[in-house]
């Protein structure tokens, strides 16, 4: 079957998940100390996110500023209060960290909750996290997350992209994926809250030219037979193309119309599966047509 083995699993029973619950809950940012650690020696550096971040004599915004750290900069997390502070939408305790001969107290949402290496380029680190969850004039949640780029000590690239759905998961460098023209593919996930009919999937981030570039949203929606999933085939995939991002959708319709006669409902009697491929380049700006023609494929069964 067409690219069958490709897409992602399909929501067959639809239940409501509790989850819905704690996704409009505040975010809140955990650092592990060196205190908690059972032999602290084998803790590992934090980084500074935001770029400017105040380091506190005391844990607290009134205490006098002792530095403004610089993202990107290595910090040892040193001790923790639990006392909460939220700032956008966002809640941590404070942290003692230390960074070279002077120690202080920061908000824990100053520092990085991700940090990985360019495939292409060693000297270049990201770092991600949470960079705001705020209402926004659609009346929906804006939760955004900040992913820069280090350089020699020097900040060099910044980008903060946007959840589809209800925040992020996990944060992946995939490499150059066999794209000629790209250095690093980073995926954000966007996880599935509140059962059938949620949104889900990714959005993708490439870095190229010493810049980050928001590529896509990739997003989909689990909900039994007519669920829909969009994903990317890369070159390096085993059905990619090479040069090209393939931009591969699933989705199903119903054939004929639902009707009503009288108290009897009606439904359509066979149900399509349609899935396509679009064929994509990168240009250095954004994804556009490559100048193959898309793909369809049909898959019709009957239903009960």
């Amino acid at each position: 079957m067409f690219l069958r083995h490709h897409l992602p699993a399909i929501c067959v029973v639809c239940l409501q998940a509790p989850s819905i619950l704690l996704a409009q809950e505040d975010t809140f940012v955990h650092h592990t100390p060196r205190t908690q650690y059972l032999f602290p020696e084998e803790a590992g550096l934090s980084y500074v996110l935001m770029d400017g971040a105040s380091v506190h004599e005391a844990p607290a915004t009134d205490a006098a500023v002792v530095l403004r750290a610089a993202s990107g900069s290595a910090v040892s997390v040193m001790d923790v209060v639990l006392d909460t502070l939220r700032v956008n939408g966002i809640s941590s305790y404070w942290y003692q960290v230390e960074l070279g001969a002077v120690q202080g107290w920061t908000w824990g949402g100053n520092l990085a909750q991700r940090a990985f290496g360019s495939h292409a380029d060693a000297a270049v680190k990201f770092f991600g996290g949470i960079d705001h969850v705020m209402p926004s004039d659609s009346g929906l949640t804006d939760h955004s997350y900040r992913l820069i780029a280090v350089k020699g000590g020097k900040e060099v690239g910044r980008i903060v992209v946007r959840s589809f759905a209800w925040g992020f998961e996990e944060v992946h460098n995939r490499g150059d994926l066999g794209l000629p023209n790209v250095d690093d593919v980073i995926t954000l996930t966007v996880p599935c809250v509140g059962g059938c009919g949620c949104a889900t999937g990714e959005v993708v981030v490439f870095w190229r030219g010493g810049r980050l570039h928001h590529a896509a949203d990739l997003m989909g929606t689990p909900d039994g037979e007519y669920s829909e999933n969009v994903l990317f085939l890369y070159p390096s995939d085993m059905d990619g193309e090479p040069g090209a991002v393939v931009r591969v959708t699933s989705t199903y319709e119903e054939d004929g119309s639902d009707t009503d006669e009288g108290e009897e409902y009606v439904a359509s009697p066979t149900l399509t599966r349609i899935l396509r491929r679009e064929y994509l380049r990168w240009d250095g700006k954004g994804l556009v047509p490559q100048g193959k023609p898309m793909e369809e494929k049909r898959y019709t069964v009957a239903l009960d």
